[in-house]
């Protein structure tokens, strides 16, 4: 027999979903204009565009999985989006240092911060449904 979700994962793959889908069609889409919200300078918005074509297919991935309610079946997104979140937080972080807007960038850190929800939320989870 199947192993079920639990019903917390199930609303983190929902808001996973439509957080993928909502960052992914504003840097898919309209990457000049989020930078000009948020006061990034960026001459070249190809590796926007590229984070938002991979957070559609992880966002996606999520909305698949929570309609299969079937662990097994989505056991390797969670790992995949586990491995994905610490390498991008990874990568984030040095980039604010790199760039010398650790500081004053609002908008990477809230990026940060939704990163390191979503990996303690999968990290969580992913120890509860493997017991």
């Amino acid at each position: 027999m199947a192993k079920e979700l639990l019903k917390g994962l199930e609303i983190v793959f929902l808001v996973h979903f439509i957080m993928g889908l909502i960052l992914g069609i504003i840097f898919l889409f309209i990457p000049e204009t989020y930078c000009n919200l948020v006061g990034v300078t960026m001459t070249d918005h190809g590796i926007l565009r590229l984070i938002g074509a991979a957070s559609l297919a992880l966002g996606g991935s999520s909305f698949l999985a929570y309609r299969s309610k079937d662990w097994e079946k989505a056991k390797l997104l969670v790992q995949m989006d586990l491995i994905w979140l610490v390498s991008a937080i990874v990568g984030l972080v040095w980039w604010l240092i790199e760039s010398g807007i650790f500081y004053t960038s609002i908008a990477g850190w809230w990026v940060f911060g939704m990163f390191i929800a979503f990996l303690t939320a999968f990290v969580y989870y992913y120890i509860l449904q493997e017991k």
